[in-house]
């Protein structure tokens, strides 16, 4: 039985973390439902198995969905609402098929709201987020490439460390307004 057990906590396969940045904001599409609209900034990725990051700029996008439709396991926050949505505006491909763990998503199954990667950073691993969104939208138009990468990959590794964290304790933490710290389960472990 413990060869199962181990088996069941092993990463499945080729396994990703996965975040992106856009060129534009939601209003400048026309709102969230318009993501397809927002342009790819840049990618980062994390392959667990190789231990290495790689950056994908717009140049690269069919390598990204590449990768990503080849991978055992797509690891991110809010992939599936957003950063999927964004790839969209490139292919006719569906991405749906893309295997995705999405820990906002299974995070908000299970407590009914949403909670910011900011927040899980540092309640779980006593650390901020590197910018966000809008600041990043920002060095888009300052051509800083350079920060939107370093914003991107920072998120990416975040990412990572939650849900390995919560894959070897199967709970992350969280605080609540009233300042009370509670356990979400890690239903990914």
């Amino acid at each position: 039985v413990a060869p199962v057990a181990a088996a069941e906590h092993a990463a499945p396969g080729r396994v990703l973390v996965f975040d992106l940045e856009t060129q534009r904001s939601a209003d400048e599409v026309g709102g969230w439902g318009f993501a397809s609209k927002m342009g790819l900034a840049l990618a980062v990725v994390y392959d667990v198995e190789r231990d290495a990051y790689r950056t994908y700029y717009e140049a690269d996008v069919e390598r990204l969905l590449l990768d990503l439709a080849f991978a055992d396991r797509v690891v991110g926050f809010n992939i599936d609402r957003f950063d999927l949505a964004v790839l969209s505006g490139y292919t006719d491909r569906d991405l749906a098929r893309i295997r995705t763990l999405d820990l906002l998503a299974e995070i908000h199954k299970i407590v009914g709201f949403r909670v910011s990667l900011n927040h899980l950073s540092e309640v779980n691993l006593g650390e901020s987020k590197a910018g966000d969104g809008l600041q990043s939208l920002k060095w888009w138009k300052e051509g800083r490439i350079d920060l939107i990468e370093h914003y991107c990959r920072k998120d990416v590794e975040l990412t990572k460390r939650l849900w390995e964290m919560g894959r070897a304790q199967g709970f992350l933490l969280h605080r609540d307004k009233a300042g009370h710290t509670l356990r979400i389960p890690a239903v990914w472990t």
